[in-house]
């Protein structure tokens, strides 16, 4: 995993994706922002490292007071969330406002 010190002297490009989706996640809570958006970030990780990532990413936006927008098709893991929005319904909110007379 990432752990492993030997990868601290590795290039990015030289990381599996699952590293570097670890790498990106990171990155994206440097200068602890108000808002993470997190597109698939666990899409190339096995469930066991999956889950260990989530949590990670939960505690370490709870330590920044940062909110998490996390992306997913793979619906097990919406009851992690507090709330969930199916694009169906993202769908419907994009046509409503594009009905408003501006």
């Amino acid at each position: 995993g990432l752990h492993d010190p030997a990868l601290l002297a590795r290039r990015a490009d030289s990381l599996s994706i699952g590293q570097q989706q670890r790498v990106a996640a990171a990155r994206a809570l440097i200068g602890q922002p108000e808002l993470v958006i997190a597109d698939e970030p666990t899409s190339a990780l096995d469930a066991d490292t999956r889950e260990a990532f989530i949590q990670l990413l939960f505690a370490e936006c709870r330590a920044a007071g940062s909110s998490l927008l996390f992306v997913s098709h793979d619906q097990s893991l919406a009851p992690l969330f507090d709330r969930q929005l199916s694009l169906a319904q993202l769908n419907r909110a994009t046509r409503s406002a594009s009905d408003l007379e501006v």
